[in-house]
């Protein structure tokens, strides 16, 4: 007899913590208190969906770069002190039978002379088929 009465009280606190929690005024969820929030914030300017090689222009500085295509997928630094940036899409490799459809990575290699500015890039694709 312990043990069912127990179980009774057990079930009945769960059901008046459920019901306590479901609770609410529609007053209390009022649409207007998130909209000051969102006018505060600044308009994102609209992402460049160009691709990268009409972004590019011979001269431009690494940071020009970087905020004209974003953050290069792999770095390299030369012994004569200039660089060389590599840009792709090889997550869509993950896409599972990408490759077996016809698809195909699209990459390019951005090079900086010693100064620290584009020297030149090149650009190509390359897919299983």
């Amino acid at each position: 007899m312990k043990r069912l009465s127990a179980i009774g009280v057990l079930a009945s606190t769960v059901a008046v913590a459920a019901l306590c929690g479901c609770a609410s005024k529609s007053s209390d969820s009022s649409s207007t208190a998130a909209q000051p929030a969102a006018a505060s914030q600044p308009a994102k300017p609209a992402k460049d969906k160009r691709p990268i090689e009409q972004r590019l222009a011979v001269g431009m500085t690494m940071d020009d770069v970087k905020s004209a295509c974003g953050n290069p997928k792999n770095v390299s630094a030369n012994s004569d002190g200039s660089a060389t940036w590599i840009y792709n899409d090889s997550e869509k490799a993950f896409i599972p039978y990408y490759s077996l459809g016809g698809g195909k990575i699209h990459y390019v290699t951005v090079i900086f002379g010693t100064d620290g500015k584009v020297k030149s890039w090149s650009s190509g694709s390359n897919g299983m088929y």
